[in-house]
């Protein structure tokens, strides 16, 4: 995971490569074309540019950067400069002139014309402190190319020097980031964004150790996963960006990236949008509505807009205590993303339904409630332990853990309840049933029991008792509705738990109840009759006695595409 978060931060131009780190350069020396000094440029506040850095090694009395560096080393200033770090500044500008023609020339013209140079320095009130670098014909030395082969052989020669000293005192460790050997942050330096989800204003930390439980071989601190100092902060510069453009949903932070820039990101099939702005799924503007329905479009023809070898990262992430807690972390192939983001809207698909936002599925597995206010904060309370097995098997094509499916049927019993006084002819919950539908299609195909699957319309040649059941159901309500109108509790609500869970003990008395509903229709209500006729056929001998939760699931959804049917504009033709 760092190793990745860290290669990002290279390939964005987040952080230096190896060898390199940005410097606000308050002033360039500009030479021209001949290596004539022209004049001090001043640079615009707060402009970082990558130059070549030997690290801790410079704040020596000896040792200098190269190319960029204080006014007071790179130039010899009487009285002020110290002779062996100017030295070393010279030195290893002339060596590094020995492979760029541009490099030569400013060493040349350092050394020929230090004089004129430190006297605009002073009448210009150039700080000695001041970074500065050099330009030559505008150039920027650092820009340059021609000393790169030869920077990577001076940094291993001098990082060989000082390894060969260091290791007398084992000091460096293998860089837990890079591989590579290196003296490693006592403390791993802290990234801000987490605030929302728990993380310290001061920012938390990807690596930190303070209990002696969590040491080993008498390391203390970072040193107990080593990393560099330029190691480190590349991941945080990552961390940083990508926590910025994160999501939050369910108490985390989600973050993610390819390891190539795409075009179409694969993601925004979860979230569709913001994956915390509302929990109706109408709430995009009229634009975002749009692309939307464009992706899909797309998305269900069933070819990959991108590379499929392409690969993506995705972590989860929150705070704790000043550290990062990371929830989880998925990596894989873009293809593989694809075609499991496909098949979990094919399982979540029922005739006449849009895309579903994930915020808008989670709001159905709360404890339900009348009232919509701060759901987000319900989710962060209630979800958070759940949320992360949700995003799994959604990007995994697995099944959905059993709790899901235990929510979806509290929240279809308890909206049937709470709103009975309005209901009329009204169908159960949608939302709740496509939870369902995913729940028990991915279980079915794991067991091999594809024979039970649920389509996403009507299936009269169900062999699932429970399904028929719930359709036998849905058939009673819809008789009731017909013969006396809208009433303030009608079938559905008043046996739609007991019926869900113990058909045997109230089926038997609606059935006798639609006979008297059945003499109030026009010729005996011969429509409903066949219906019935039909359904109990498929059903058999009697009702089952209880209900497992995966027969409540298909009792649900059997009451639904038997109310959906019935209600649709081809049926009521057919009624009359």
């Amino acid at each position: 995971m760092l190793e990745a978060l860290y290669k990002y931060a290279l390939d964005s131009s987040l952080a230096a490569k190896p060898g390199f780190k940005g410097k606000k350069i308050k002033y360039y020396i500009s030479l021209d074309v001949n290596g004539r000094f022209v004049s001090f440029e001043e640079n615009p506040k707060d402009s970082i540019y990558d130059c070549p850095d030997l690290g801790s090694a410079a704040q020596s009395t000896s040792v200098s950067n190269i190319l960029v560096e204080k006014a007071v080393v790179a130039l010899d200033i009487p009285g002020k400069t110290s002779e062996k770090k100017h030295g070393f500044y010279m030195s290893s500008l002339k060596e590094a002139g020995e492979h760029d023609l541009l490099i030569a020339l400013a060493a040349k013209s350092l050394e020929e014309q230090n004089e004129v140079i430190v006297e605009e320095l002073q009448k210009r009130k150039i700080k000695d402190s001041d970074v500065i670098g050099i330009k030559v014909d505008g150039k920027a030395l650092e820009k340059s190319t021609g000393y790169l082969e030869w920077w990577e052989e001076f940094r291993k020669r001098f990082k060989d020097k000082k390894g060969a000293k260091k290791q007398e005192t084992s000091e460096l460790s293998r860089c837990f980031i890079t591989g590579e050997l290196t003296e490693p942050v006592r403390t791993a330096s802290k990234f801000s964004g987490l605030i929302s989800v728990g993380g310290h204003t001061s920012g938390d930390t990807v690596i930190g150790f303070d209990k002696d439980a969590f040491c080993s071989y008498g390391l203390t601190q970072a040193a107990n996963a080593a990393v560099s100092e330029e190691a480190i902060a590349a991941v945080n510069a990552a961390l940083e960006k990508l926590v910025k453009e994160g999501k939050t949903l369910a108490g985390a932070k989600y973050i993610h990236w390819f390891s190539e820039k795409v075009k179409t990101d694969v993601f925004d099939f979860l979230g569709l949008g913001s994956w915390g702005e509302a929990a109706d799924e109408n709430s995009d503007s009229e634009d975002d509505e749009a692309r939307i329905e464009k992706m899909f479009e797309s998305f269900f023809k069933g070819e990959c807009p991108e590379d499929p070898k392409n690969r993506y990262y995705m972590i989860a992430l929150s705070g704790a205590s000043g550290r990062v807690m990371v929830r989880s972390y998925e990596e894989g192939s873009y293809g593989e993303l694809y075609e499991n983001l496909k098949a979990w809207y094919d399982d979540l698909r029922l005739k006449g339904t849009k895309p579903l936002k994930l915020y808008t599925v989670y709001s159905r597995l709360l404890k339900f409630s009348s009232s919509e206010k701060k759901i987000g904060e319900r989710i962060s309370k209630e979800l958070s332990g759940l949320s992360s097995q949700i995003i799994y098997s959604v990007m995994h094509n697995s099944p959905l853990p059993d709790t899901v499916a235990s929510r979806a049927v509290d929240y279809i019993r308890h909206d049937m309840y709470c709103t009975q006084s309005d209901r009329g002819s009204k169908n159960i919950d949608a939302v709740s049933c496509r939870i369902l539908k995913v729940w028990l299609n991915r279980k079915y195909k794991n067991s091999n029991k594809e024979e039970l699957l649920i389509m996403d319309k009507l299936n009269k040649d169900s062999p699932s008792a429970a399904y028929q059941t719930g359709r036998m159901l849905a058939v009673y309500a819809a008789l009731q509705n017909k013969a006396l109108g809208d009433v303030n509790a009608g079938v559905a609500e008043k046996y739609f738990t007991s019926a869900c869970t113990s058909p045997q003990l109230v089926m038997g008395k609606l059935a006798a109840l639609s006979q008297y509903h059945l003499s109030k229709l026009e010729g005996g209500g011969k429509y409903y009759k066949n219906m019935l006729n039909e359904i109990a056929t498929k059903i058999g001998g009697s009702f089952p006695k209880t209900m497992t939760l995966e027969q409540q699931g298909e009792f649900a959804l059997g009451y639904y595409h038997q109310n959906a049917e019935m209600y649709s504009p081809k049926s009521k033709t057919t009624e009359e």
